[in-house]
C-alpha cells in the first residue's frame, strides 16, 4: 500500500512539472482566485458599482475560478494531452464539479452553523470534555473527511460524467476514506503544509525595515506557492491512484 501511495505522489509530481503549460495555467487560475478573494474582502461599499462588484460579480468569478482550477488539478495526470485541451476540458467540467459539490457545501454549512467547535465561556465544566471531543470531530470533518470526499467526487465527475458520479456517490465516499487516499492526503498536506508554515512564521532578523518587509513578502509568496504545489500534487496523486485502480479492475 505504501509503495502505491509513494508512486502515485511521485508520478503526479513528475507529470505536473513535465506539463509546464498545465502548470502555468493552473497557477494563473490560483493567482486570479487569490486576487478576486482579496478584492471581495477589501472592496468598500461606498458606491453602487462597488456593491454590485462585491456582492455579485466577485463571488461568481471566485466560484468559476476555483472549480476550473480544481478541474485542472484532477485532469493534468492524463497521458498525451496538451495544456490547451486540459483547459478546455476544465472549463467544461467545472460546472460538474460545482454541482456535485453542492451537497457537501450544504452539509458543511449546516454543521458549521449548528455545531460550534469552540467552547462557549458559559459552558459548565462537566460537559467541557464532550465539547472537546466534538471539536476534534469538527476538525476531522472539515480538514480531512469533507476535502477528501470532495476530491473523489470531483475525480468521478471529471472522469465518468455527472450522472455516473451521482450514482456512485456511496462508492466514491468509501474510496475517499480508504487507507491509500487518507495516506496520500496526509503525507502531501503535511509536507507542503510544513514548508508553508516554516516560510510564513519563521522570522529572519534583518536590520533594515525595507529589507524585512521585502523578505516577508518573498517568504509569503513562496509559502503560497508551496500551498499551490501541495494541493495540485494532492489532486493529481488522487486522480493517478483512481486511474490505476480502474486499470487493475479492468485487467481482472
Amino acid at each position: 500500500m505504501i509503495k502505491d501511495v509513494i508512486e502515485s505522489i511521485i508520478t503526479a509530481a513528475r507529470k505536473l512539472f513535465m506539463n509546464w503549460g498545465a502548470l502555468l495555467i493552473s497557477f494563473v487560475l490560483y493567482v486570479a482566485l487569490g486576487n478576486v478573494l482579496y478584492l471581495f474582502f477589501t472592496t468598500r461599499e461606498a458606491r453602487q458599482f462597488q456593491v454590485v462588484l462585491s456582492l455579485a460579480i466577485l463571488p461568481l468569478a471566485a466560484v468559476a475560478l476555483f472549480f476550473t482550477w480544481q478541474a485542472m488539478g484532477v485532469s493534468y495526470v492524463r497521458i498525451g494531452v496538451g495544456a490547451g485541451y486540459l483547459l478546455k476540458r476544465a472549463l467544461r467540467d467545472s460546472w460538474r464539479l460545482l454541482l456535485i459539490s453542492l451537497p457537501l457545501i450544504a452539509i458543511g454549512a449546516a454543521i458549521h452553523y449548528f455545531i460550534p467547535h469552540q467552547d462557549p465561556e458559559w459552558m459548565p465544566h462537566r460537559i467541557e470534555k464532550f465539547v472537546s471531543v466534538v471539536s476534534v470531530l469538527w476538525y476531522l470533518l472539515f480538514c480531512l473527511i469533507l476535502p477528501l470526499t470532495a476530491i473523489h467526487f470531483w475525480i468521478a465527475a471529471a472522469r465518468e460524467g455527472l450522472t455516473s458520479a451521482i450514482k456512485g456517490v456511496g462508492r466514491n465516499f468509501l474510496r475517499a476514506l480508504s487507507p491509500r487516499s487518507v495516506l496520500i492526503y496526509v503525507l502531501v498536506v503535511a509536507i507542503f503544509g510544513a514548508i508553508a508554515w516554516f516560510l510564513f512564521f519563521i522570522r529572519t532578523p534583518v536590520q533594515s525595515e525595507w529589507g524585512e518587509l521585502s523578505l516577508f513578502g518573498a517568504r509569503l509568496s513562496l509559502a503560497l506557492v508551496a500551498i499551490f504545489l501541495g494541493w495540485m500534487i494532492t489532486l493529481g496523486a488522487m486522480a493517478e491512484m483512481t486511474a490505476r485502480r480502474a486499470l487493475n479492475e479492468m485487467e481482472v
